[in-house]
């Protein structure tokens, strides 16, 4: 007994490290499109503020900066878990109800199913009760 627990201990280290692993990667990854979305919703506002172009409007720098915003707070999350060790589920919910706004932002109302703009409706409910409910963690 005592020689398969002196087996696991090496092999549980190695699992541990997998998910710290992949968690770089991500931060990588995400630290480079927040680059590439800053620059974007920037240079979309600088357009708006020049030029009359009608192919962006303010609709499309809100959604740009939207964007931004849920690279920033999946970032953020990476950067807690890094800390902590633990997934901050707040932070998820907060991330996914940015997404789902710019979502709605993004479709024309008009033209979209019932059944579609329920279920839209439905997750933001979700999301928003998620947000409310859960208990903030403790800083540190």
């Amino acid at each position: 007994m005592a020689e398969n627990i002196d087996l696991m201990a090496p092999v549980t280290r190695i699992f541990s490290l997998v998910p710290l692993v992949l968690y770089t990667i991500v931060a990588i990854m995400l630290t480079v499109i927040a680059v590439f979305s800053v620059y974007d919703a920037a240079s979309l506002i600088v357009q708006l503020a020049t030029t009359s172009n009608e192919s962006v409007n303010l609709v499309n720098v809100i959604n740009a900066l939207l964007l931004t915003i849920t690279i920033i707070v999946l970032f953020e999350t990476v950067a807690v878990y890094f800390r902590t060790k633990h997934v901050e589920v707040r932070a998820l919910l907060t991330a996914g109800l940015t997404g789902m706004v710019r979502h709605v932002l993004v479709y024309n109302v008009a033209t979209v199913d019932a059944m579609q703009m329920f279920a839209t409706v439905a997750v933001l409910a979700v999301l928003i009760a998620g947000i409310v409910l859960i208990k903030p963690e403790p800083a540190g």
